[in-house]
């Protein structure tokens, strides 16, 4: 057979947009980085952020292949009412991210 059909990996982009609020850790990383989102496709998200040095923007990218294999640690929210995350120990429930004491969630 020349074409063989199989599953792959994408983002589901239903639940993330461009626009939206990120914050982010690779494993490889001391602290991650929160920003926004300014493209959003099946195999990759780029993230700006600001780097904390004068008037500088910045940016980096998370390919679904390294939040698949679990390097990523991500945190998204569309208006901050609810946010959501994605982990090495895999997906978690929509604002049980860690919960504290007063209801809220912890970024």
């Amino acid at each position: 057979m020349l074409i063989i059909e199989s599953p792959v990996a994408v983002y589901d982009l239903t639940q993330i947009k461009r626009g939206y609020l990120l914050y982010a850790k690779h494993m490889s990383w001391e602290e991650g980085r929160a920003g926004i989102v300014t493209a959003a496709t099946e195999t990759r998200l780029t993230v700006q952020y600001h780097p904390g040095i004068g008037n500088v923007t910045n940016h980096f990218h998370i390919p679904v292949s390294e939040a698949l294999i679990g390097e990523w640690e991500i945190r998204w929210s569309a208006d901050m009412s609810q946010v959501h995350g994605y982990s090495i120990d895999g997906d978690r429930e929509p604002g049980k991210e860690g919960e504290n004491e007063s209801g809220g969630t912890d970024l």
